[in-house]
Order: C-alpha cells, then sequence, then structure tokens
C-alpha cells in the first residue's frame, strides 16, 4: 500500500468518524428533547391553573408582587433611555453645524479603537 492510499484511507476513516459523531449527537440530542418535553396537554392545564391561582390573589393583599411591579417598570424605563442614549435627538440634529457633526463624529471614530495602530 502507498503512502498516499494510506493517506486517503486515514482520511476517510476520520472522516466516517467525525460524521459518525456528529450523528450520534444528534440522536442524543432529539432523545432528550423527547424525554424532556412535557405534552402540551398537561402544559395547557398548568398555564389555566397558574392564571386561576393569580386572578383569585388580590394585588393588594401581596405587597412583594406591587415591589415586583415597580421594579419592573423601573427597569424598563432605564432599558428604554439607555437605548436612546447614543442617538441623535431630531431637533439637536437639525440646529447643529454639519461641521461640528461630522468632526464629533471623527473623533468619536479615532477614539474606539485604542491601542492598535
Amino acid at each position: 500500500m502507498s503512502t498516499i492510499q494510506q493517506g486517503l484511507l486515514i482520511t476517510v476513516i476520520g472522516m466516517g468518524l467525525v460524521f459518525l459523531m456528529i450523528l450520534a449527537l444528534w440522536g442524543i440530542m432529539a432523545l432528550l428533547v423527547k424525554l424532556t418535553n412535557k405534552p402540551e396537554e398537561a402544559e395547557e392545564e398548568l398555564v389555566a391553573e397558574a392564571v386561576v391561582v393569580e386572578t383569585e390573589k388580590a394585588p393588594a393583599s401581596d405587597p412583594n408582587g406591587a415591589l415586583a411591579a415597580a421594579i419592573a417598570v423601573a427597569w424598563a424605563v432605564q432599558n428604554q433611555s439607555a437605548a436612546t442614549a447614543f442617538t441623535p435627538s431630531p431637533a439637536s440634529s437639525s440646529s447643529e453645524n454639519a461641521w461640528l457633526a461630522a468632526g464629533r463624529t471623527h473623533q468619536l471614530y479615532l477614539h474606539t479603537i485604542r491601542g492598535r495602530k
């Protein structure tokens, strides 16, 4: 057997093992999905029970629920203001000088990559 034939044989064996392992992992993941998923009917019943339990509770009787709602609102407001912090407002961009805006943009692009020159 020549060295080229040996190399091709080793390549075929290696590629075959790679694809065999990919198929084995795919089978294991499919098996785990089948074992860990609940039937949809049971999930719907759990959701319906949770809705009934939540509607039975009075919001005023649960002080932690009010606190959680206040925290969620504060978090949403903070995320909304953080997401729009760097977007230019239409009023300020129309009144600014175009040269000034170009200079600021140039400075931003120069200082974003520090240490790589």
